[in-house]
């Protein structure tokens, strides 16, 4: 079967071809430097083309069966690596999935990852290995190891900083014993008392704190440079039957899935998200027939078009009983591919494995999966795999007494050094909603310099900037700039207040999500600005920091400032 990805190179390179013998024919009629420019025009043409873009390389180099296999997360039986060995060498799967049964000592379970890797070496594409590593009741780590909280005693704290850094040691603990994906956080809210599969994995029972919450240990886990896995869309949490025993049935409304359950993946997705794991939910009023895993009218037109994610789809675990009990595990993968999925995950079996990877070959060679919808699957994944630079090196012994002291560090410190955080957050938030600043009474709404005079008296200092068509006062014992137009009405307060050096970017995004836009200027500091109301709220970090601290923050009303913003 032709490679639609190889026609297009081949076109592509064949009217450079064609160019070439252009150039040369008229290049005759000039002196010899001038073809051996034109010659090396046409070469650097060939190779810019030919070496532009490495996934679409890394693709054409595989064949069909090898890009099913990267379809495929398998699980496997034991606490040795044979069982998986030979998933990879019959179905070079894109990745496995480890489970408790799977892990029982530190020293197990490196030399099990290192096995499965080094096992994976004659196939062309590291592997996702994953795990589900939540913490509290999810928690997969051999037992010396120190767990973490629960998703819900995390979102109890509505502390962003404290969510960061548990998903931050989640992914050090990970990516020490030898993983690279973790199916982590869960985004569903638990608004159904008696849905006990959810539970005290979910932050909370309102949209707000596991938006907030949820976005802060994703981020957390992103930064130790493990793939999260955001789950299970479009939202477990009002549901009553467990998933893995019968296919739980939800019969909202989008129009009320939209203003709850989805809120907290929609903000997610702003925040870009990698990867989504699509539930075994039947979402009875958006489709009636088949489970949100098995679903276009979910997969595709939801989440993709409505909702704008281009990322990674995974499956919840297809050997559950929502699925097995209902629909045939071989229609149910092809289903599922057709409609959007990019990635089949079964947990349990390997004549499953086998069936799912039979059942999708079968169906591209009939035509029912076109070999385009596997291209642009797999080209996701081998992106993804690339960003996160994964690879088949062995990792080293884990000092399990130094890993636990970090995630006590983690579960303890982060506690009193982000209630600061959290308090200055939502102090900012608080006063920006009604045009003020941390530690100034005025508002930019009505308030005059004629007015901060009177209470703070002559200012330490003055400028005028041309470009925001504005003078700038500088009080230096506040800790505050007041800018100015003729007729004296205020369009910024800005704090320099010192306590903002306790505050980074990730704080700030993870806090007020994605911002409405984030830019570099050539004085070298990074802007980032939101929306709040009819103000906007700009946070300062100059770049010469790394970790991109805060220096200054301001609260602007454009009317009074022919939309001119200041640094």
């Amino acid at each position: 079967m032709k490679n639609n990805f190889k026609k297009l190179s081949v076109i592509a390179i064949s009217s450079f071809i064609l160019l070439s013998g252009c150039i040369e024919v008229k290049a005759k009629k000039n002196d010899s430097t001038a073809i051996k420019s034109n010659h090396n025009t046409v070469s650097n043409l060939k190779n810019n083309l030919i070496n532009s873009d490495p996934i679409l390389d890394e693709l054409n180099k595989l064949t069909l069966k090898e890009k099913i296999g990267q379809m495929i997360i398998a699980g496997f039986d034991g606490t040795t690596s044979s069982n998986a060995n030979t998933l990879l060498k019959n179905y070079k799967l894109g990745g496995v999935i480890l489970f408790g049964t799977n892990i029982k000592s530190p020293s197990q379970l490196v030399s099990l990852t290192n096995e499965i890797k080094t096992a994976n070496k004659n196939n062309k594409v590291p592997l996702f290995i994953s795990v589900d590593q939540e913490g509290g009741r999810v928690n997969r780590m051999p037992s010396s190891v120190l767990n973490t909280p629960s998703a819900r005693s995390i979102g109890n704290k509505n502390n962003v900083q404290y969510a960061f850094n548990i998903g931050n040691v989640i992914s050090k603990e990970l990516s020490s014993f030898g993983f690279n994906t973790d199916f982590s956080p869960v985004l569903d809210i638990q608004s159904n008392p008696k849905n006990t599969v959810i539970g005290d994995r979910s932050f909370g029972t309102n949209s707000s704190i596991v938006s907030k919450i949820g976005e802060g240990m994703m981020e957390g886990i992103r930064k130790g440079n493990t793939i999260p896995v955001i789950k299970h869309f479009p939202g477990h949490g009002d549901t009553s039957v467990d998933s893995h025993l019968e296919l739980p049935v939800v019969n909202k409304d989008l129009s009320s899935l939209k203003k709850f359950e989805l809120i907290p993946f929609d903000n997610a997705i702003k925040n870009h998200a990698d990867m989504v794991m699509v539930a075994h939910i039947l979402m009875k009023k958006l489709d009636s027939n088949y489970p949100a895993s098995m679903s276009k009218t979910v997969i595709t037109d939801l989440l993709r078009k409505q909702y704008g994610y281009n990322g990674v789809v995974i499956t919840d675990d297809m050997s559950m009983g929502a699925i097995a009990k209902h629909y045939s595990l071989s229609n149910a993968a092809v289903r599922s591919i057709n409609a959007g999925s990019n990635i089949i995950l079964i947990g349990h079996g390997n004549n499953n494995v086998k069936t799912i990877f039979n059942s999708i070959y079968t169906a591209v060679n009939n035509r029912q999966i076109s070999e385009d919808t596997i291209n642009k699957s797999v080209y996701k994944i081998l992106s993804l795999k690339q960003k996160y630079r994964l690879n088949n090196n062995k990792v080293p012994a884990v000092n399990v007494t130094n890993l636990n002291k970090q995630i006590m560090q983690a579960i303890s410190t982060s506690n009193q050094t982000s209630n600061i955080q959290s308090s200055l957050l939502k102090n900012i938030s608080t006063n920006a909603k009604v045009g003020k600043i941390i530690n100034a009474e005025f508002n930019v709404m009505n308030s005059s310099i004629d007015s901060i005079r009177a209470k703070w008296g002559k200012e330490d200092s003055s400028v005028y900037v041309a470009s925001a068509k504005g003078t700038f006062n500088t009080y230096t014992k506040k800790n505050v700039v007041v800018g100015y137009q003729k007729g004296h009405p205020i369009f910024e307060l800005r704090s320099f207040d010192p306590q903002l050096k306790n505050l980074s970017i990730s704080n700030i995004k993870n806090y007020f999500g994605s911002p409405n836009s984030d830019v570099t200027t050539s004085n070298n500091e990074k802007i980032v600005t939101y929306l709040i109301g009819s103000y906007k709220l700009k946070f300062v970090f100059p770049l010469k920091n790394k970790n991109l601290i805060l220096d200054h923050y301001s609260i602007y009303n454009p009317k009074n400032a022919n939309n001119n913003m200041s640094n």
